[in-house]
């Protein structure tokens, strides 16, 4: 009689076990799961079409006009005919590695995400709608200022900035860790009040986000730019000497000196990542990033002065 008590036990414990088990598993994939909006089957639906009058309608008609969240912003996206024709027309060289990159984040993006979400727990993936979208060229990834919910994975520039080889994980990380940001420390109300030193700090945590989320991950490879990472470090003095008397500034002149591609120049472009994952970087030697994210105002004012102050003097 005993013995079959201790059997019937063994066996509930182990019955115990399996559901556990399984209830882990099933919150874990379900905190993976990201809502997501494919504008892709209806992109390349146009594109079968021949004529291109026809062809720049359907654009029109199911790729643009059903989705105004995305493309009304006319400050970014013109969407005449001509306009649309021209992109149309060059976006065909670019379609092998749009085709790989929208098959590689249906097969690769769930495990990258669940990765995140084991790092991140208290990311909200409940409040994210990723769209699969195109861009007409104009950025590869981006979280818009108006609706930090919202992440815009631009299947064209992709492909045409990085091509299919991307390292997707890094790409995910990055911007993955943009919308964890801004739930946990979320953007001033109006976007012409988000100083420089705040855009450092943003894309310097993302950045090195990235990289500790994936190890083989090289600074080339985080930096989307190996001629940065090679380059870069030499000049981090004299641009952080700069930078002390710009951390406040607001206007997207000085902003655009820090992030945007500059040909010609003698200094490397985009110097505003490097500083800001240098920064983070010395920094999480005694704080985590789940801290460091929280961090705003005038604390992080104070903060990234006195780690650019040290930057510049090197």
């Amino acid at each position: 009689m005993k013995r079959s008590r201790k059997l019937l036990c063994s066996r509930l414990s182990i019955v115990l076990i399996l559901i556990l088990t399984f209830a882990v598993r099933k919150v874990a994939a379900e905190a993976s799961i990201l809502k997501t909006v494919d504008l892709y089957p209806n992109f390349l639906r146009c594109l079968q079409e021949t004529g291109k009058q026809e062809r720049a309608r359907l654009f029109y008609e199911s790729v643009l006009q059903p989705y105004p969240e995305i493309y009304r912003r006319p400050e970014t996206f013109k969407t005449d005919p001509a306009t649309v024709n021209k992109y149309l027309d060059e976006v065909r060289a670019y379609l092998p590695s749009i085709r790989k990159i929208h098959e590689r984040l249906i097969d690769e993006a769930e495990p990258i995400v669940q990765s995140f979400c084991m790092h991140f727990s208290d990311f909200d993936r409940s409040r994210v709608k990723v769209y699969f979208m195109l861009s007409l060229f104009h950025f590869d990834g981006k979280i818009p200022h108006d609706n930090p919910r919202a992440l815009f994975l631009a299947l064209d520039g992709l492909a045409k900035f990085h091509g299919a080889k991307l390292n997707l994980g890094v790409m995910l990380s990055h911007e993955l860790f943009h919308l964890y940001h801004f739930q946990v420390n979320p953007l001033p109300a109006s976007t012409d009040e988000v100083p420089l030193y705040r855009e450092i700090w943003q894309e310097g945590l993302a950045t090195y986000a990235s990289r500790s989320l994936n190890s083989d991950a090289t600074l080339g490879d985080v930096l989307l730019d190996p001629q940065l990472a090679s380059d870069g470090p030499k000049f981090v003095p004299t641009v952080a000497r700069a930078l002390l008397t710009q951390l406040e500034a607001t206007d997207d002149e000085t902003t655009a000196r820090y992030f945007f591609y500059w040909r010609g120049s003698k200094t490397p472009s985009r110097m505003g990542y490097l500083i800001g994952y240098d920064i983070v970087a010395h920094l999480t030697a005694t704080r985590s990033l789940k801290d460091l994210s929280r961090l705003r105002g005038a604390r992080l004012l104070h903060l990234i002065r006195e780690e650019v102050r040290a930057l510049a003097a090197k």
